[in-house]
Formats: structure tokens, sequence, C-alpha cells
């Protein structure tokens, strides 16, 4: 199952990079249309909108797996290796519940939309709930991230306390 889940996050994570290699192309070919004096596309604010949003929540997953995310460590800095390990464990629970809350309403909100046939109307109609549909995927890969992350650490205090036994 953990194989399966790194595939997964590994693949949404080349999806993100694609992403922004679309992005910046997209960004880039708009410059030099005006810049020639030609209309730029006018699809291309719209679906880079949208891109940073799919970007954000298909990566954040791989980002936490690799512990590469934003973390402030003025405080852990100064803890003991026991700690340490709490203030891991108290950050995964806590990191786990919200984004398992925030997965749950953002699915009820995906659904709401879907069910309704909610369009964003801009150059491109595009449905709502296919423009958000990524929030809920990327919110219960983070829940099931913080909670491998979770375990992990668990095992590895275990495993500690065993070796000084």
């Amino acid at each position: 199952m953990s194989r399966i889940f790194d595939w997964l996050i590994n693949s949404m994570a080349i999806v993100a990079g694609l992403i922004l290699l679309f992005i910046t192309f997209s960004i880039s070919y708009g410059i030099g249309t005006r810049a020639l004096g030609i209309q730029s596309p006018v699809w291309t604010v719209q679906f880079n909108e949208y891109s940073l949003l799919w970007m954000t929540f298909l990566g954040t997953a791989w980002v936490l797996s690799r512990r590469k995310h934003v973390a402030i460590d003025i405080v852990t800095s100064r803890l003991s290796l026991g700690g340490k390990r709490v203030a891991e464990i108290v950050h995964s629970v806590m990191g786990a519940a919200v984004c398992g809350v925030l997965c749950y309403y953002s699915l009820l909100i995906v659904l709401n939309m879907y069910s309704r046939g909610v369009t964003d109307v801009q150059a491109v109609d595009v449905p709502k709930s296919l423009v958000l549909c990524v929030i809920p995927i990327g919110f219960c890969c983070l829940t099931i991230q913080f909670l491998r992350n979770l375990t992990a650490e668990i095992w590895k205090g275990r495993k500690e306390v065993a070796a000084h036994e």
C-alpha cells in the first residue's frame, strides 16, 4: 500500500512540475505575442489561475513526504530529542486532523457544485467542480501523508526505546 501511495504522490508531483512548465511557457507566449503587437490568447490568464491551484494541491503531499515544506524551527531546535519527537507527533496529528476536515468539507462543496452544474464563466466556460476537484484530492493525500509521518515517528520512538533496554 505504501508503494502505491508513493507512486501516486510522485506522479502527482510530476504533473505539478509539468503544470509549472505550462505556466512558464504560456506566460512567455503571451508576453511574446504582445511584444509583437499580436493579441494575446484570452484563455492564458484563466488557465494559469487554474494551473496555480492544481500545481499547489498536486505537489503538497510530495513536498511533505520529503519534509521539504516550510518549517519554523525556532522552538523545536531548542528541544531535546524527546521533545522534538513529541513536537513532530503533535504536528502530524494536528496536520492530519486539519487536512482531514478540509478534505471532507471541500469534497462536499465540489459535489454540491457538480450537482448544481455551477460553471466558471470567463474566457472559456469550465465546470467549477472540475476546477476545484483537486482540492479534496490534495487534502486527502496530505491527510494520508501526515498519518504516515505520525506512524513513522511513533515507530522510530519505539525502536529508540527498545535499543536503550
